[in-house]
Protein backbone atom coordinates (compact mmCIF):
# COMPACT_ATOMS: atom_id res chain seq x y z
CA UNK A 1 0.00 0.00 0.00
CA UNK A 2 0.86 3.71 -0.85
CA UNK A 3 0.96 6.29 1.80
CA UNK A 4 2.19 9.89 0.74
CA UNK A 5 3.69 7.73 -2.05
CA UNK A 6 5.78 5.55 0.25
CA UNK A 7 5.50 2.28 -0.10
CA UNK A 8 4.32 0.17 3.02
CA UNK A 9 3.62 -3.10 4.26
CA UNK A 10 0.90 -4.49 7.19
CA UNK A 11 2.26 -7.38 9.23
CA UNK A 12 -0.29 -10.16 10.68
CA UNK A 13 0.90 -9.17 14.13
CA UNK A 14 0.10 -5.67 13.71
CA UNK A 15 3.63 -3.87 12.93
CA UNK A 16 3.83 -1.42 10.11
CA UNK A 17 7.07 -2.12 7.93
CA UNK A 18 8.97 0.32 5.65
CA UNK A 19 11.20 -1.19 3.51
CA UNK A 20 12.45 1.76 2.21
CA UNK A 21 13.67 3.07 5.73
CA UNK A 22 13.91 -0.75 7.06
CA UNK A 23 11.62 0.39 9.85
CA UNK A 24 9.03 -1.17 11.93
CA UNK A 25 6.55 0.82 13.73
CA UNK A 26 4.19 -0.80 16.41
CA UNK A 27 1.14 0.04 18.32
CA UNK A 28 1.61 0.24 22.62
CA UNK A 29 -0.82 -2.42 22.93
CA UNK A 30 -1.00 -2.40 27.19
CA UNK A 31 -3.53 0.31 27.50
CA UNK A 32 -2.95 1.20 31.28
CA UNK A 33 0.03 1.12 32.55
CA UNK A 34 -0.99 1.10 36.19
CA UNK A 35 -3.07 -1.70 35.83
CA UNK A 36 -2.34 -4.87 37.48
CA UNK A 37 -1.87 -7.13 34.12
CA UNK A 38 0.00 -4.52 32.74
CA UNK A 39 3.58 -5.97 33.44
CA UNK A 40 2.17 -9.48 31.64
CA UNK A 41 0.98 -7.40 28.66
CA UNK A 42 4.20 -5.90 28.28
CA UNK A 43 6.37 -8.57 28.29
CA UNK A 44 3.86 -10.62 25.75
CA UNK A 45 4.62 -7.72 23.59
CA UNK A 46 8.25 -8.03 23.78
CA UNK A 47 8.08 -11.54 23.11
CA UNK A 48 6.25 -10.48 19.78
CA UNK A 49 8.01 -8.10 18.90
CA UNK A 50 11.51 -9.66 19.39
CA UNK A 51 9.78 -12.67 16.96
CA UNK A 52 9.02 -9.49 14.52
CA UNK A 53 12.33 -7.98 14.56
CA UNK A 54 14.20 -11.30 13.88
CA UNK A 55 12.13 -11.69 10.96
CA UNK A 56 12.35 -8.48 9.51
CA UNK A 57 15.59 -6.75 10.55
CA UNK A 58 14.82 -3.77 10.86
CA UNK A 59 17.99 -0.85 11.44
CA UNK A 60 14.81 1.30 12.69
CA UNK A 61 11.85 0.57 15.28
CA UNK A 62 9.23 3.34 16.06
CA UNK A 63 7.08 2.30 19.72
CA UNK A 64 3.59 4.55 19.43
CA UNK A 65 2.88 4.62 23.05
CA UNK A 66 3.70 5.48 26.36
CA UNK A 67 2.44 2.64 28.32
CA UNK A 68 5.55 0.55 27.62
CA UNK A 69 7.94 3.46 28.06
CA UNK A 70 6.41 4.54 30.99
CA UNK A 71 6.48 0.75 33.13
CA UNK A 72 9.75 1.09 32.22
CA UNK A 73 10.86 4.04 33.34
CA UNK A 74 9.26 3.50 36.77
CA UNK A 75 10.39 0.01 37.32
CA UNK A 76 7.36 -1.47 36.69
CA UNK A 77 8.57 -3.96 34.51
CA UNK A 78 10.27 -8.23 35.57
CA UNK A 79 14.11 -7.27 35.02
CA UNK A 80 14.51 -9.75 31.95
CA UNK A 81 11.88 -7.46 29.81
CA UNK A 82 13.82 -4.47 30.78
CA UNK A 83 16.97 -5.98 30.06
CA UNK A 84 15.49 -7.18 26.59
CA UNK A 85 14.37 -3.35 26.04
CA UNK A 86 17.63 -2.02 26.72
CA UNK A 87 18.92 -5.06 24.37
CA UNK A 88 17.11 -4.34 21.51
CA UNK A 89 17.79 -0.52 21.84
CA UNK A 90 21.49 -1.55 21.37
CA UNK A 91 20.50 -3.27 18.46
CA UNK A 92 18.49 -0.88 16.93
CA UNK A 93 17.73 2.95 16.29
CA UNK A 94 14.78 2.99 18.51
CA UNK A 95 12.28 5.88 18.73
CA UNK A 96 9.90 5.97 21.43
CA UNK A 97 7.03 8.58 20.64
CA UNK A 98 4.26 9.95 23.32
CA UNK A 99 3.80 12.85 25.25
CA UNK A 100 5.61 13.06 28.65
CA UNK A 101 8.02 10.32 28.17
CA UNK A 102 11.05 10.32 30.66
CA UNK A 103 14.73 11.70 29.10
CA UNK A 104 16.45 8.74 30.39
CA UNK A 105 14.81 5.96 28.75
CA UNK A 106 17.04 4.20 26.52
CA UNK A 107 16.97 5.13 22.87
CA UNK A 108 15.22 8.42 21.78
CA UNK A 109 12.06 9.52 22.95
CA UNK A 110 10.16 12.57 21.33
CA UNK A 111 6.51 13.70 20.36
CA UNK A 112 6.90 12.78 16.71
CA UNK A 113 9.43 11.55 14.12
CA UNK A 114 9.47 12.49 10.70
CA UNK A 115 10.88 10.59 7.62
CA UNK A 116 11.03 9.45 4.07
CA UNK A 117 7.86 11.59 4.06
CA UNK A 118 6.16 10.25 6.68
CA UNK A 119 5.01 11.27 10.14
CA UNK A 120 5.07 8.98 12.83
CA UNK A 121 3.12 10.21 16.01
CA UNK A 122 1.71 8.69 18.84
CA UNK A 123 -2.15 10.31 18.72
CA UNK A 124 -3.14 11.93 15.08
CA UNK A 125 -3.85 15.46 14.31
CA UNK A 126 -6.08 16.71 12.25
CA UNK A 127 -6.38 18.94 8.96
CA UNK A 128 -3.83 19.20 6.22
CA UNK A 129 -1.02 18.60 8.48
CA UNK A 130 -1.68 14.94 8.70
CA UNK A 131 -0.52 14.56 5.54
CA UNK A 132 1.87 11.13 5.59
CA UNK A 133 0.78 10.81 9.12
CA UNK A 134 1.32 7.43 11.01
CA UNK A 135 -0.49 7.06 14.24
CA UNK A 136 -1.42 4.63 16.80
CA UNK A 137 -5.03 6.23 18.45
CA UNK A 138 -7.61 5.19 18.90
CA UNK A 139 -6.65 1.27 18.71
CA UNK A 140 -8.61 0.66 14.81
CA UNK A 141 -11.28 -2.44 14.75
CA UNK A 142 -13.60 -3.70 12.01
CA UNK A 143 -16.13 -5.56 11.59
CA UNK A 144 -16.18 -8.20 8.99
CA UNK A 145 -17.52 -12.02 8.76
CA UNK A 146 -19.60 -11.47 11.91
CA UNK A 147 -16.96 -10.47 14.14
CA UNK A 148 -14.76 -7.72 15.24
CA UNK A 149 -11.19 -7.77 14.14
CA UNK A 150 -7.81 -5.12 14.66
CA UNK A 151 -7.40 -3.14 11.51
CA UNK A 152 -5.09 -0.97 9.63
CA UNK A 153 -7.33 2.24 8.59
CA UNK A 154 -5.72 4.94 5.66
CA UNK A 155 -6.97 6.78 2.66
CA UNK A 156 -3.51 6.97 1.16
CA UNK A 157 -2.90 10.34 3.05
CA UNK A 158 -2.80 9.30 6.67
CA UNK A 159 -3.03 5.66 8.39
CA UNK A 160 -4.28 4.71 11.74
CA UNK A 161 -2.02 1.50 12.74
CA UNK A 162 -3.78 -1.22 14.91
CA UNK A 163 -2.74 -2.47 18.79
CA UNK A 164 0.38 -4.64 18.51
CA UNK A 165 -0.88 -7.86 18.47
CA UNK A 166 -3.97 -8.54 17.37
CA UNK A 167 -5.97 -6.56 20.73
CA UNK A 168 -10.11 -6.17 19.70
CA UNK A 169 -10.89 -3.98 21.96
CA UNK A 170 -10.55 -0.73 20.06
CA UNK A 171 -12.77 1.86 18.13
CA UNK A 172 -14.64 0.75 15.26
CA UNK A 173 -13.39 2.92 12.15
CA UNK A 174 -16.95 3.69 11.57
CA UNK A 175 -17.37 5.26 14.21
CA UNK A 176 -17.21 9.21 14.98
CA UNK A 177 -13.74 8.97 15.83
CA UNK A 178 -12.45 7.60 12.47
CA UNK A 179 -14.71 9.93 10.75
CA UNK A 180 -13.63 13.17 12.05
CA UNK A 181 -10.04 11.77 11.20
CA UNK A 182 -10.78 10.61 7.37
CA UNK A 183 -12.45 13.05 5.08
CA UNK A 184 -12.13 11.18 2.26
CA UNK A 185 -12.91 7.54 1.50
CA UNK A 186 -10.58 4.59 3.27
CA UNK A 187 -9.89 1.06 3.22
CA UNK A 188 -9.30 -1.39 6.02
CA UNK A 189 -6.35 -3.82 6.27
CA UNK A 190 -8.09 -6.35 8.95
CA UNK A 191 -6.20 -8.71 10.53
CA UNK A 192 -8.76 -11.77 10.37
CA UNK A 193 -7.29 -14.31 12.14
CA UNK A 194 -3.96 -15.96 9.64
CA UNK A 195 -4.87 -13.92 6.70
CA UNK A 196 -4.99 -9.82 5.80
CA UNK A 197 -8.21 -8.80 4.41
CA UNK A 198 -8.64 -5.44 2.56
CA UNK A 199 -12.04 -3.79 2.38
CA UNK A 200 -13.26 -0.40 1.47
CA UNK A 201 -15.20 1.57 4.25
CA UNK A 202 -18.68 0.66 2.09
CA UNK A 203 -18.05 -2.93 2.79
CA UNK A 204 -17.31 -2.91 6.33
CA UNK A 205 -19.92 -4.49 8.77
CA UNK A 206 -21.43 -1.71 10.33
CA UNK A 207 -21.62 -2.03 14.75
CA UNK A 208 -24.51 -3.61 16.27
CA UNK A 209 -27.07 -0.89 17.16
CA UNK A 210 -27.86 -0.07 21.27
CA UNK A 211 -30.03 -3.08 23.10
CA UNK A 212 -33.18 -1.10 23.49
CA UNK A 213 -33.99 -0.39 27.41
CA UNK A 214 -37.27 -2.05 28.57
CA UNK A 215 -39.47 1.13 30.29
CA UNK A 216 -38.89 0.41 34.10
Amino acid sequence: MLLNGVHLLPDLSGALICPKERLVAVSDPIGDPTARQAPALAAEALKRLTAVLRQRRPAQVVWLGDALPNLLSRNGLAKRDADEIARLCRDHDWHWLGEGLAAELPGSAAIELKTAGLTFRAAGLSGSSALGEVSASPWPVAGLDGALWSCFVFDGRRMVIPAFGGRRDGVNVLAPAFAQMFRRPFNALVLAGNRIVTRPRARLEPPPPPPIREPA
